[in-house]
């Protein structure tokens, strides 16, 4: 019944406690399956001490194409993905699965977290007003609260690392027969989801989420100096990310769930007419097309009040 897709590379370190805590949960799983990117240390063999499947790349795959191979050969009928350096909760698997039986709309369901360091200290996060799951997420949710997340909210970024989803068959089925790589797995997992009314977040930390400085994906902001902000505010390419990665989602969904972007296909339109031009706009520096942008909702939806103040101020430095 369940599955664990879970990607390695070089993590001899940490791979013990994740794996332990996976073969301690309260609910058993029935396959945990580890593809290894070409592992130079001794992953490998640590995991083979283990009642795991063990697949080898005979090349390196990168992140997003190694985690749609280990989703490829999971069987069962929910999939967890997997980090290769966290620590699950006793308890992930079972308040996981309880939940999407319970709850046959729900296709992808994220969860909360912790931070840790290297020696497994807790990271404190102090948490932002109308903010939730440590900030990564700009709704205020209830701890405890499960809530449904919408399509529109992942139009411009991804709120829930992989190592944070569990998903069900249908939709894995769906995410490998039209994977896009310009966008992460996690993102296209549950953006899809989205469009189907079946992504939710359940505001509980399950698991401990490492940080340290070989993680493939990491929370930049953490770490990011307050130079290294204002370098990439003043970026045009940068600037854009949002608006390029909102197109990208469009056509996705287009191609994957054809009636929900029918059901809004001149909003969408529209939308991408605004794209386009605020792109423009950015990469010309036009200062006047970027404030009248301002009064169109579409601003609101892919940028926040201070994003939309930092592109004027980006597009008055000549």
């Amino acid at each position: 019944m369940i599955s664990v897709a879970m990607t390695t590379y070089n993590g001899e370190k940490y791979i013990r406690k994740q794996i332990e805590s996976i073969l301690n949960q309260s609910m058993k799983v029935d396959e945990i399956i580890v593809c290894d990117d070409g592992s130079t240390d001794k992953t490998v063999e640590i995991l083979k001490e283990y009642p795991v499947r063990v697949i080898q790349n005979k090349k390196n795959l990168g992140y997003r194409l190694n985690f749609k191979k280990a989703m490829s050969l999971c069987s069962h009928e929910y999939t967890f993905l997997c980090d290769q350096d966290d620590i699950w909760e006793p308890d992930k698997v079972k308040i996981m699965i309880e939940i999407m039986q319970n709850n046959p709309n729900i296709h992808v369901l994220a969860s909360s977290f912790a931070y840790i360091n290297s020696k497994d200290d807790l990271i404190l996060m102090k948490q932002k007003r109308n903010f939730s799951n440590n900030n990564l997420y700009p709704k205020p949710v209830k701890l405890g609260a499960l809530v449904p997340v919408s399509f529109d909210e992942y139009l411009p970024m991804n709120y829930f690392q992989g190592c944070s989803l569990v998903l069900d068959k249908w939709i894995k089925n769906l995410v490998l027969n039209n994977f896009d790589t310009r966008l992460p797995h996690d993102w296209l997992i549950s953006m899809i989801a989205s469009s189907y009314q079946g992504m939710f977040f359940l505001n509980k930390p399950l698991f401990k989420y490492r940080l340290h400085d070989k993680n493939s994906i990491g929370v930049e902001y953490l770490t990011q100096s307050t130079s290294e902000h204002i370098q990439k505010a003043s970026s045009s390419k940068l600037r854009m990310q949002n608006s390029l990665n909102a197109l990208i989602v469009l056509e996705d969904i287009k191609e994957i769930n054809s009636s929900f972007y029918l059901s809004r296909e001149e909003e969408f339109k529209e939308l991408k007419r605004f794209l386009i031009q605020h792109n423009k706009n950015l990469e010309d520096k036009n200062f006047w097309g970027l404030f009248k942008q301002n009064t169109s909702p579409f601003y609101k939806r892919i940028k926040t009040k201070k994003a939309r103040i930092m592109d004027l101020i980006f597009a008055l430095k000549k």
